[in-house]
């Protein structure tokens, strides 16, 4: 594998293409490594009443729709933007993944699921007791994202 790194300043963002021969485990590796890399210390802008905040993405725990607005859970507190549910989804790193029509979950802090086969299986978080809901669509793939990041460390 070879590295070349370009400059361009008549670029308006930074910009990093993978050319390669076919998908292997290692490019999809090397995907994962810089998209975590470039969320680190990425914030988020929401609110609470009329005052806007600038949130860690590490510090947020799931999001959910609400009509118009998405509500941002932390550990302490709920914050709201204006924004689609699916908007913000392209926008975030791998670690937030959606597990419901209505939720987005950051699976870094996920301590647990319970199981429900006849309904949605309850999500449990790392330093709170709030909880999210996975529907029986999307709990395959959490589950299987979980057991990835539970065999890489």
């Amino acid at each position: 594998m070879r590295i070349n790194i370009d400059v361009d300043n008549s670029l308006k963002e930074d910009r990093v293409t993978i050319h390669c021969r076919e998908i292997t485990e290692e490019i999809l590796e090397l995907q994962r490594l810089l998209s975590t890399q470039i969320s680190i210390g990425q914030k988020i802008s929401a609110s609470i009443d009329d005052v806007e905040y600038y949130l860690d993405l590490k510090s947020i725990i799931f999001m959910e729709s609400d009509g118009n607005y998405i509500s941002i859970h932390t550990a302490n507190n709920i914050y709201r933007k204006r924004q689609k549910l699916y908007e913000l989804e392209e926008i975030l790193p791998r670690s937030f993944i959606r597990v419901s029509k209505s939720t987005i979950v950051n699976t870094d802090l996920i301590v647990s699921i319970k199981k429900n086969i006849t309904g949605a299986s309850e999500v449990s978080f790392k330093g709170s007791t709030k909880r999210a809901y996975a529907s029986r669509n999307y709990i395959k793939l959490l589950i299987e994202i979980m057991e990835e990041k539970r065999l890489k460390r």
